[in-house]
């Protein structure tokens, strides 16, 4: 539900694609497929052609968008290699890309996972918890109203939220403490964290758009506490996979050096889910624990204070990787 626009919230500061650019580093910031700016289809009108357009979970995003998106950037720059940083299903996409497609592992230098959500049978996320088992069900009733995205472009338009954030979300406005609770209840993270200034511009750029089938894929590791393929059913599995079954991503496959950042009070890539991770990843080069104990999903992207929490280390492990 993310968008690159949440890599410059904060500002130059703190902002790690300013703090990248200045440090030297030619930023690349990237949109999933299916965001309000990844809308674009060579022959699918996503508004028209709704079924077929929107009929791919992280899985499609990791499989052919990532690796399109490296390629296209070491062409463009004629390098070999990239270092690579991702939050959340940032993190997601590219542990599929590497098992997929194990080709990958030598076109990074160094993966930086922020919040990893691969293995999430520890989700805290109360809500979460209590939806994720129906999400079968609610798959089926969602195809028949006819309804594939989460938040349709309609409904979200940035025309639209950009008129709620001025009117309800501006450092000014009394109601702004209402934008910074719904922003809590949503994403997670430390109220004091977040600077007055940034709920504006984190209201007028999210939700940025999905499709529900990334919603039900991420369910599907909630419920089986697998990191596996999605299941379309054995006939889709079939002409997806080349086999009835959705198998597991295998971990054996993710040998680039990889260093994993996580915070002790997120609720959606918890403590137990990151080390399960780690334990299974062969070439773990870095495992962080942000130091402040109220750092929660969103603050790796919203914080004030990542430059003392996060980005200093992070900065140390990109030039550790430099190639």
């Amino acid at each position: 539900m993310g968008s690159a626009e949440n890599f410059v919230i904060g500002g130059p500061q703190n902002a790690l694609a300013y703090v990248l650019a200045d440090k030297g580093y030619d930023v690349w910031v990237c949109n999933a497929r299916g965001s309000r700016h990844s809308r674009k289809h060579r022959t699918l009108d996503p508004d028209r052609d709704m079924k077929k357009f929107w009929r791919f979970s992280f899985h499609e995003i990791g499989y052919y968008d990532l690796p399109a998106t490296i390629d296209y950037i070491l062409n463009i720059t004629g390098k070999e290699k990239l270092h690579f940083i991702g939050h959340s299903q940032g993190t997601t996409t590219f542990f599929v890309m590497v098992a997929e497609k194990p080709e990958y592992n030598n076109k990074i230098n160094v993966m930086v996972g922020l919040a990893p959500s691969v293995l999430l049978s520890h989700i805290r996320e109360p809500t979460i918890r209590v939806i994720a088992p129906a999400y079968k069900y609610l798959q089926s009733l969602a195809e028949s109203l006819g309804i594939y995205e989460i938040l349709p472009k309609y409904l979200l338009s940035n025309e639209i939220m950009q008129h709620i954030s001025t009117t309800l979300c501006e450092e000014q406005s009394i109601t702004r403490v209402l934008c910074s609770n719904a922003l809590v209840a949503m994403s997670g993270y430390t109220p004091d964290q977040l600077e007055p200034s940034a709920t504006a511009m984190i209201a007028s750029t999210g939700p940025a758009g999905a499709s529900i089938y990334q919603a039900s894929h991420f369910a599907q590791l909630v419920v089986t506490g697998k990191f596996a393929r999605y299941d379309w059913g054995a006939k889709e599995n079939k002409e997806r996979y080349n086999s009835s079954i959705a198998s597991e991503y295998n971990f054996n496959n993710m040998a680039c050096p990889i260093a994993l950042f996580y915070g002790e009070a997120d609720i959606m890539a918890t403590i137990e889910d990151v080390v399960l991770l780690a334990n299974r990843l062969p070439n773990l080069v870095d495992f962080y624990k942000i130091s402040l104990d109220s750092w929660s999903h969103m603050d790796f992207l919203w914080a004030k204070d990542r430059s003392r929490y996060m980005n200093k280390h992070l900065l140390r492990v990109l030039n550790t990787f430099i190639d």
